[in-house]
């Protein structure tokens, strides 16, 4: 079976217990999280076979998360443990709707220092797929270890997958991450992306606009979300499917972008990785689905299905 490889960020996300802001808040739950990682489990809950890419610190946050990653089913055997750098933190409050503050300590981040020679041993196969995200995009050494594994994936014939996932807080400089984000969706083949993440990296006033200018590389499909109110797919032809959002019970809309990734991904490549395949659209409405029905209870990974439980869940 072919298999995915999700890299990035691996971090604590401290949820808060019950609405209100971070500096009111008495009281958090700890549950693991990352964009990359939250699409890695997910995918791996639909059967596919999957391993994490990443560095935790050699502390007891980095055993939860090895641990929360192993007992979903993920390989973890390239997630890196470092004695010079920490386990990165989120705290996380929530608004009525599902709506979050944020606040990172990634100062001392261990996943933003591993090296190209950390996964020198990884070896694609065609047909595997490799998903990022721009949160690890923040030091050189971690560019270029990105960069190292993109190009031997594409040189064995996997499918690059990106998704920019942009936290602003988390950049000095908005043209910087601007620029960075540009460099690495000319890499991939698929990307999905939020309707206002499209605004700001295009710097367009729609996404009729911004889409047509994203399809002049390798680029063969785009994954454009837009909240509650649905997603769309689109090729270099142009708008190909349009659908919906599920109406479910929101709690907490924390990875629901990531499930619906991880969900695409894994319809994806159980249709053989076909970017013209007359199932992308029941692809995407899955995906749709998986996201869907992860807003229904808080945290990410606690909050995600297998297929069975998602098709009864959401209609």
């Amino acid at each position: 079976m072919n298999k995915l490889y999700c890299m990035g960020e691996l971090l604590i996300d401290f949820q808060s217990v019950g609405y209100g802001s971070l500096k009111d808040t008495k009281q958090f739950v700890k549950n693991a999280g990352g964009a990359p990682a939250n699409v890695c489990v997910q995918a791996v809950k639909l059967g596919r076979e999957a391993a994490y890419l990443t560095q935790v610190g050699a502390d007891a946050f980095g055993d939860f998360l090895v641990e929360t990653l192993q007992n979903e089913g993920v390989d973890t055997s390239h997630v890196l443990r470092s004695k010079d750098y920490d386990t990165s933190l989120a705290f996380v409050s929530f608004q009525p709707g599902g709506e979050r503050q944020f606040s990172f300590y990634r100062r001392t981040a261990a996943d933003l220092h591993f090296t190209a020679e950390n996964f020198k041993d990884i070896a694609f196969e065609s047909g595997d797929v490799l998903e990022f995200g721009s949160v690890a995009l923040k030091t050189k050494q971690s560019v270029e270890a990105h960069i190292f594994l993109i190009e031997r994936a594409r040189a064995a014939g996997a499918v690059v997958c990106f998704d920019p996932n942009l936290r602003l807080n988390l950049w000095e400089d908005e043209e910087e991450l601007r620029s960075v984000v540009k460099q690495f969706m000319a890499y991939a083949d698929i990307i999905k992306v939020g309707k206002d993440e499209l605004e700001f990296i295009s710097k367009a006033s729609s996404a009729e606009e911004a889409v047509p200018a994203l399809f002049g590389g390798n680029l063969k499909i785009l994954l454009l979300t837009d909240s509650d109110k649905g997603a769309q797919l689109y090729t270099k032809d142009g708008l190909k499917y349009s659908l919906d959002a599920f109406k479910v019970n929101t709690i907490d809309t924390t990875g629901a972008g990531d499930s619906f990734f991880g969900g695409f991904i894994a319809g994806f490549m159980d249709g053989g990785c076909n970017y013209d395949g007359a199932d992308l659209e029941d692809i995407l409405r899955f995906a749709c689905k998986c996201g869907a029905y992860t807003t229904t209870n808080y945290g990410a990974i606690p909050a995600m299905g297998t297929r069975e439980i998602i098709d009864k869940a959401v209609k």
